[in-house]
């Protein structure tokens, strides 16, 4: 195996496990009773709508935004969810129950509403992790960057994490909104808000805000499943990233999780030259949640 594929597998390697779940926004839309609502949750893990919760012991994240933009560019604050690790309010021999805060919450829309495209976003705190040998030969994982540990005598990897969520609610009229500069992000150009099973949906895709496409050294692309397709068998649509497109066809009604995961190089002249010294490289996840009716 030459230098060129180990790297890639390490690379592999590293975001199969330092990301292993995913942070995406459930909006859950009501329109039974006018003028409506949307319930919002967080969702963390791997299957939709809800599987972990954000401050699991097994697997923690923690929220640096969670808004509602309105189609103006103005934000509303949404409640966020608990940080502090959770300890079970009941244990047995057999199982552990925990108090689960998913940040979930009611958002009910009134006579007077300005119409157009509503974005619900979240955004995690950058988070690092270095794998390195201690001074006395011991192998050692820190949460912190590798600028920041003095005994140090070789770094397997260094990485920063961080991830985005985003989920739109229409009100009234449906307008193709535009990216709002997360560090790796999905933007619809479909309507998102008539999605029928069997039509074609396309997205923009973008890291540091410019278009993101694969190429020889950087195989890029989206995932995508819904409620009731692919989660009960452990699979996935797939579509290469080109020129900042990417897009499927949906298989089935319900909701609907856009996944895409990016590891960047840091080099002293790159695109996260800010980061040199720090970590060698910075992985990011952004996800894109819909409804097909």
């Amino acid at each position: 195996m030459n230098n060129l594929m180990k790297g890639a597998f390490l690379a592999l390697f590293l975001v199969s496990n330092v990301q292993a779940h995913s942070l995406w926004v459930n909006s859950f839309e009501s329109f039974a009773h006018k003028p409506g609502h949307t319930t919002v949750a967080l969702g963390w893990g791997h299957s939709l709508p809800i599987d972990d919760m954000p401050n699991s012991v097994n697997a923690r994240v923690v929220l640096e935004k969670f808004c509602l933009v309105d189609p103006n560019g103005n934000k509303t604050r949404l409640k966020m969810p608990e940080t502090q690790v959770k300890k079970p309010f009941v244990s047995t021999r057999g199982f552990d129950i925990f108090d689960a805060d998913m940040a979930c919450q009611k958002i009910a829309l009134k006579k007077d509403t300005p119409k157009g495209v509503y974005l619900i976003e979240a955004v995690s705190k950058k988070k690092c992790y270095t794998r390195y040998t201690d001074k006395k030969g011991r192998q050692r994982l820190a949460l912190k960057p590798m600028n920041e540990i003095d005994d140090i005598q070789k770094v397997m990897f260094s990485v920063q994490y961080q991830a985005f969520a985003k989920s739109y609610l229409a009100v009234g009229e449906w307008k193709r909104p535009k990216p709002c500069g997360h560090g790796l992000e999905i933007t619809p150009l479909t309507d998102l808000s008539k999605v029928r099973v069997g039509d074609l949906v396309e997205f923009d895709v973008r890291f540091n805000d410019k278009p993101l496409s694969y190429s020889p050294t950087s195989i890029e692309y989206i995932t995508a499943h819904g409620s009731s397709f692919g989660l009960a068998d452990g699979f996935a649509l797939f579509s290469y990233v080109s020129a900042g497109r990417a897009q499927f066809r949906v298989q089935s009604a319900g909701q609907w999780l856009v996944n895409i995961f990016h590891n960047e190089p840091i080099t002293q002249d790159g695109p996260l030259k800010a980061l040199y010294n720090k970590v060698t490289s910075a992985n990011y996840g952004a996800t894109l949640t819909f409804t097909v009716k």
